[in-house]
């Protein structure tokens, strides 16, 4: 980091302490102000909004005290590129909370210093193994289990997804696009309301779906969808706002979403993927998608 750099982080720092580092203050009232700094968001230089901790706060104000702004610059960490050149210490610190889920960060680093004689800090460890997915919470919490759902009846919910398809034209040339197949399911009788494919993923294709479907099987009281920019964009919003349907995004890398507007997917890649011959049994779901109208076979739209 440049001098530039170090200056506004020095100066960001001081913003967020200069309340609480008034010389006239007692103990209880800068106590107080910092409980009130670490509970509120602060804007970074780097456009960031960052949240500190009460502790950092503290040492903030000690270094203003002990050496005014130049002592709120960062400083360069003495043991940059130590503990990189030592991949195998974080395989191992992974192994030793897994080994017992309540072993604390520094016991870890504790226990790395004396097998290696390589000081790992407290807080080093903590974060690896944190982003790794393997903090305490995280382990101690018990697994989630999701059962099915369904609706009572008809229109009740519907739910829609999209799939990425095959190349078009195929095989794959200059100019060909993948076929997006977005898909609108009843989730009570679990009838594909509507199915079509598009050449883009866009709120475009969503809406124009979204108005075959209604055309078709009526209007549903609520219309489930993940947080794809197809569903989650101001103009469904205002559709289903106006048609008086409940519009409901899936919270993210929830699964439950996935469970069950995917159960014709399995199916339907077959189909597209191994292009059989258009009057093939085969093709008739795929072919049914593409004008929309009944399947010559048995009648059924």
């Amino acid at each position: 980091m440049d001098r530039k750099g170090q200056e506004e982080i020095a100066l960001h720092r001081w913003a967020v302490i200069a309340e609480a580092a008034g010389a006239r203050l007692t103990a209880a009232e800068r106590g107080a102000l910092v409980r009130q700094i670490a509970a509120r968001e602060h804007q970074h230089p780097d456009g960031s909004r960052r949240r500190y901790s009460r502790g950092t706060i503290d040492r903030w104000i000690r270094a203003w005290k002990s050496g005014g702004l130049e002592a709120l610059r960062p400083l360069p960490r003495a043991d940059t590129g130590t503990v990189r050149a030592h991949p195998e210490l974080f395989a191992e610190a992974a192994a030793l909370r897994l080994e017992l889920p309540g072993r604390s960060a520094a016991q870890i680093a504790s226990i790395l210093f004396h097998r290696h004689g390589i000081a790992v800090a407290e807080r080093t460890v903590r974060g690896q193994l944190r982003r790794a997915g393997l903090h305490r919470q995280a382990l101690a919490a018990e697994p989630k289990a999701y059962g099915r759902y369904e609706a009572g009846r008809p229109n009740e919910r519907w739910i829609t997804d999209v799939l990425v398809g095959p190349w078009v034209p195929y095989p794959k040339r200059d100019g060909s696009v993948r076929a997006r197949l977005f898909l609108i399911v009843d989730d009570h009788s679990r009838l594909l309301a509507d199915g079509r494919f598009f050449a883009h993923e866009n709120a475009r294709a969503c809406q124009d779906l979204l108005r075959r479907a209604v055309t078709r099987r009526g209007l549903p009281d609520v219309l489930y969808a993940d947080n794809g920019a197809p569903f989650s964009n101001a103009w469904l919003a205002r559709t289903c706002a106006v048609l008086g349907i409940r519009l409901v995004h899936s919270r993210p890398y929830s699964p439950p979403l996935t469970g069950q507007s995917l159960d014709h997917l399995p199916v339907i890649p077959l189909h597209v993927n191994r292009e059989p011959d258009r009057h093939s049994a085969a093709c008739r779901p795929a072919c049914r998608l593409d004008r929309g109208g009944s399947d010559p076979a048995t009648g059924v739209p």
